[in-house]
C-alpha cells in the first residue's frame, strides 16, 4: 500500500487518463511472458526500494487481491529470482511496450482496454 496506493489508489483503480488501474488487469498481464516482464519493469515497480522478494510478494498479492477473476489458474506466482533477473532492465518506452503487450493479449483472449 505504501508504494502503490499513492498513484494507483487504495482499491488499485488508477486515475483515468493518467495512471492505469492494477485491479482487473494484472491477472491478464500474467497470461504471457511479455506481460509478466512488463509488470516487473514498469518504473514504479522496477525502481522501488522493495527487495526482489518484496516486489514479487506485492505483485502476487495484487494479483490475488484485485484480480482473482482474471488470474489464470495456471499462472505461476512471481518469484524473487524472476523479479531480480528482469526488474533492472529499463523499458525503452513504457507506453509503447504496454500498447504492444495489450495488443498481443487481446489477440489471445481477455485484455485490458486498448487505451490502457
Amino acid at each position: 500500500m505504501l508504494y502503490c496506493m499513492g498513484c494507483h489508489g487504495p482499491q488499485a483503480q488508477g486515475v483515468p487518463g493518467k495512471v492505469p488501474p492494477l485491479a482487473h488487469s494484472i491477472g491478464r498481464f500474467m497470461r504471457s511472458a511479455a506481460g509478466r516482464d512488463y509488470l516487473m519493469r514498469v518504473p514504479g515497480a522496477a525502481n522501488s526500494v522493495l527487495s526482489d522478494a518484496q516486489l514479487a510478494a506485492v505483485l502476487n498479492w495484487l494479483a490475488e487481491e484485485f484480480n482473482a477473476d482474471e488470474l489464470p489458474a495456471d499462472a505461476p506466482k512471481f518469484t524473487a529470482a524472476e523479479v531480480g533477473a528482469r526488474r533492472h532492465v529499463p523499458l525503452g518506452s513504457v507506453l509503447a511496450v504496454r500498447r504492444d503487450v495489450v495488443r498481443d493479449l487481446a489477440a489471445t483472449g481477455a485484455a485490458p482496454a486498448a487505451d490502457y
